[in-house]
């Protein structure tokens, strides 16, 4: 056989083999489109972006420190000391009845009482904060007489008794309630010329009020006002981005000044007027007076509070 002979027949043998080929892959079924989950292994960053959960990611990337142009908002609880004398007077009339007057060294004494805060703020810079406040205080007070002398109520008055018995009488252990409210600014030192992060700051307050004392007694009429002084300093946590904790202590300082009652006792329903007298020696003699006035009592008295923040 010549070699163009066997070439040709390798070439039909071929195209049979081929065309066999193909006649098998027309009868193949076609594959079915797959329809379950489908898991994108590398995404972009738009599909990244929804799927992160931002809110977390933002408080993970909280960095604590103090910010400017923050409102502020706090609630203290704490005490303050009204353990000082509020009224003193001597030789003034503190017991009353139908048979005898009593007089002595009269002396209130306040005591610590409890006292919540609230303040209202603005961080102008991250060091520097104004804010208002307003206080309360609950508490009582007791008195002590001392010096005491009697007399029947007759005419002409006879000698005095020097320390009569004290018997049965009020001595004044009632409510003392004090508003106070004012203006302070609040300093950072630490965080003067630099950023004010980190999560504990220190800090130095003071500004200027009033304060309003109402004692339930029968020598004052109606409450005292005075201009208060503050001053002090405190410590601040940063919890979060919102929350903070303060402790704080302050040094009030006021001068109080009560206005005499015009009656001491009103007996038989209002027709019966006691008048607050005072009985002092004069010349030598016992003299019987109306009060006019009680001398002021200058007050030094420290407040503490811890409390929550919150910025916004």
């Amino acid at each position: 056989m010549s070699r163009r002979t066997l070439s040709a027949l390798i070439i039909v043998a071929l195209v049979l083999a081929c065309s066999s080929v193909f006649a098998q892959d027309d009868g193949l079924k076609p594959v079915p489109e797959y329809t379950g989950k489908k898991f994108k292994l590398l995404r972009d960053g738009a599909t990244a972006a929804d799927d992160l959960d931002l809110a977390e990611e933002e408080e993970n990337a909280w960095e604590p420190g103090l910010k400017k142009n923050a409102v502020e908002v706090s609630l203290g609880i704490g005490f303050l000391n009204l353990n000082k004398t509020l009224l003193q007077h001597d030789q003034i009339i503190y017991k009353y009845n139908t048979d005898s007057t009593f007089w002595g060294d009269v002396k209130i004494q306040g005591e610590s009482a409890f006292a919540p805060t609230l303040r209202i703020g603005y961080g102008i810079t991250n060091w520097l904060g104004i804010e208002g406040w307003s206080g309360v205080s609950i508490s009582e007070y007791t008195s002590t007489i001392s010096n005491t002398f009697s007399r029947k109520n007759e005419s002409p008055p006879p000698v005095p008794v020097p320390n009569p018995p004290l018997g049965e009488f009020d001595a004044e252990a009632r409510s003392l309630i004090t508003l106070q409210t004012g203006i302070n600014a609040v300093v950072y030192p630490l965080a003067i010329g630099g950023d004010g992060s980190g999560r504990w700051h220190p800090y130095l307050t003071g500004g200027v009020g009033n304060i309003w004392y109402d004692m339930n007694s029968n020598y004052t009429a109606g409450s005292a006002s005075a201009l208060d002084l503050n001053f002090g300093g405190g410590l601040r946590l940063l919890a979060d981005r919102a929350i903070s904790v303060r402790f704080e202590v302050l040094m009030h300082r006021n001068e109080l000044q009560w206005t005499p009652a015009d009656y001491f006792l009103e007996l038989n329903d209002g027709t019966t007027l006691i008048p607050l007298n005072e009985y002092p020696i004069v010349d030598g003699v016992l003299s019987e007076r109306r009060v006019t006035e009680f001398t002021p009592s200058t007050l030094s008295l420290l407040q503490w509070s811890i409390g929550v923040q919150g910025s916004f």
